[in-house]
């Protein structure tokens, strides 16, 4: 997903706003635009958004939260009331989507084959104009959303009925020539938009581009299981699963390569005076010290760590962690007396037990996916 904004006045808060969340089953965006603009207009947006994903986090259908929200509305139509327009769309992990919009303008689909409004089927309700909209993303396609800032660009200016989706749609499929970077293709639309308002600041414009790609998932697996009786079956699972796998910690390391009847290798020249050596175990991505290393993660990974020049285990993990959508720890609970030891509290270097859990909150507000497993 990417989403951009640009506000009526340069300075002033944007009275559109957005909303993402991932579960482990879908993936959930709402673009709600507020009455008006400024403060008031972005605190209309904000509060629904905030209403409907409560809905949605409470268990709520998508249907019954957007008619809820809905019904509410289409009582606050005038600006004494916190009254905004909104579209909440949900895709399923296999690439189906399904959107909700109220008095909004119309997705543009953008596939590996053709570009095209997508077709609305009217809801029934008490006021207003609302529609759905299904479609089904494979990999490398996605949905524009727009709001209304956007469709009425040059509106009495260059063009006298404003934009329109339609010109949207025609000016996409020409900005893309076969290529479909659709990142490119929101940047290229807002700016357009803005070149057709030109000094006059129009209105407050939200572009949201919606894509589908194989998810990236790593496994890491740090700590040997509280029951070694269990260590071949958990190392087993772990080996099992789909994506990257990373091992963190030495021990942790003896026990995978004992399973796969392999020799551990450990770098011999460090890339890193700072972290701790890698080691090499075949069949395995990555293979890291423990809790040094993973403290070192934490502290480092909500950094831009493109523009540097360590080349550590911390750094590459931590590269990974973000360019990750769905990270999978499995933890083991068996004591390791080291991690009490006065070296690593004067350090102020966190044990697993406390580590990993600091990690996991981070990347959730990260918008990862993280499932944590205790062995």
């Amino acid at each position: 997903m990417e989403c951009l904004q640009a506000s009526k006045k340069t300075g002033a808060p944007c009275g559109d706003a957005f909303f993402c969340q991932r579960t482990a089953y879908h993936t959930t965006f709402i673009v709600a635009d507020g009455i008006g603009s400024g403060i008031r207009a972005h605190i209309a947006s904000q509060m629904n958004i905030s209403r409907l994903a409560e809905l949605l986090s409470g268990g709520a259908s998508l249907r019954s939260a957007f008619l809820s929200v809905v019904g509410t509305m289409s009582k606050w139509r005038d600006h004494s009331m916190p009254f905004c327009a909104f579209q909440v769309a949900r895709v399923l992990n296999d690439g189906l989507m399904t959107m909700l919009s109220y008095e909004m303008p119309a997705p543009v689909f953008i596939g590996n084959a053709d570009i095209h409004v997508l077709k609305a089927e009217p809801l029934v309700i008490e006021a207003g104009v609302a529609n759905e909209y299904r479609c089904r993303l494979q990999p490398k396609e996605g949905v524009l959303m727009v709001s209304d800032g956007v469709t009425q660009s040059g509106l009495g200016q260059d063009l006298a009925n404003g934009w329109g989706v339609a010109g949207i749609e025609h000016f996409v499929a020409e900005t893309l020539e076969g290529r479909r970077d659709l990142s490119r293709a929101a940047r290229e639309v807002m700016r357009q938009a803005q070149v057709y308002d030109g000094e006059r600041s129009g209105d407050d414009k939200t572009v949201m581009i919606v894509h589908c790609r194989e998810g990236a998932v790593v496994n890491i697996l740090t700590g040997p299981p509280q029951d070694k009786e269990n260590d071949d079956q958990v190392v087993s699972d772990f080996l099992e699963q789909d994506g990257l796998k990373v091992v963190c910690g030495a021990t942790s390391a003896d026990v995978v390569a004992r399973h796969i009847g392999v020799e551990i290798d450990v770098e011999q020249r460090p890339a890193s005076l700072t972290t701790p050596p890698r080691y090499f175990i075949k069949g395995i991505d990555l293979v890291t010290e423990g809790a040094v290393t993973l403290n070192q993660v934490y502290n480092i990974l909500d950094e831009d760590l493109t523009k540097n020049d360590d080349k550590g285990a911390a750094v590459d993990l931590a590269c990974l962690l973000q360019a990750s959508d769905w990270l999978r720890f499995v933890v083991g609970r068996a004591r390791n007396p080291a991690n009490a030891d006065l070296v690593f509290l004067k350090q102020g270097i966190l044990p697993r037990d406390k580590i990993i859990p600091l990690i996991a909150d981070k990347l959730e507000k990260m918008g990862k996916l993280v499932d944590v497993q205790y062995v």
